[in-house]
């Protein structure tokens, strides 16, 4: 047996649903984070019901749902969405703890992460390295940034205070037979959660 909460984004034509899923998204990630600091990993797991991807004519979107699971009620009790998104409570719906038979099968949602910036990744190499920015730079000669039309959360790094995009795929799997342990995103590229 599953155990899941839905979070439903309330529409409101001053403010974009993406805004409010990116938002939604970092108070989430903190909550993950503060479970595997508390736990060791991470046992609650994100599904979005109305992921859309690559379907002709439509836009490709996270939707304005999303579903935290756990093999655990109390795992989700833990996390304490309703105060920890207090500040959202105009714009998000949080439905009680419900129970799901995942009778529909299972999707991983993964992060996709892509080498995007030759200035980012020169820098990067720089640390690492030891060299110089123009020797970073020699070395990623050539390089074709990659570009993705995934949907996508924009995030905020507490840690680096900088802003990136937290691309997300979907993938059919079959049902989990290892641990059941996400990353402090709520995702996996291998463990999956109820289809919906």
């Amino acid at each position: 047996m599953y155990y899941f909460i839905e979070l439903s984004l309330i529409p409101d034509e001053s403010i974009s649903p993406g805004f409010v899923m990116s938002k939604v998204m970092d108070v989430l990630h903190l909550c993950f984070v503060n479970v595997q600091k508390a736990l060791g990993y991470n046992p609650v797991g994100l599904a979005f019901p109305e992921y859309r991807y690559g379907v002709e004519g439509k836009r490709n979107t996270l939707g304005t749902k999303i579903r935290l699971y756990a093999q655990n009620e109390a795992h989700l009790e833990t996390l304490s969405l309703k105060q920890q998104l207090r500040r959202f409570e105009d714009y998000v719906h949080l439905r009680a703890i419900r129970e799901d038979e995942a009778k529909l099968g299972f999707a991983c949602f993964k992060r996709v992460q892509f080498r995007s910036s030759v200035e980012r990744l020169a820098r990067r190499r720089m640390a690492y390295v030891g060299e110089t920015l123009e020797q970073s730079k020699q070395h990623f000669q050539g390089f074709v940034e990659q570009t993705s039309d995934l949907p996508f959360a924009h995030l905020h790094s507490q840690s680096s205070e900088q802003s990136f995009r937290l691309f997300i795929a979907k993938q059919a799997v079959p049902e989990p037979t290892d641990k059941w342990q996400f990353s402090s995103y709520g995702l996996s590229a291998t463990v999956g959660v109820p289809s919906t």
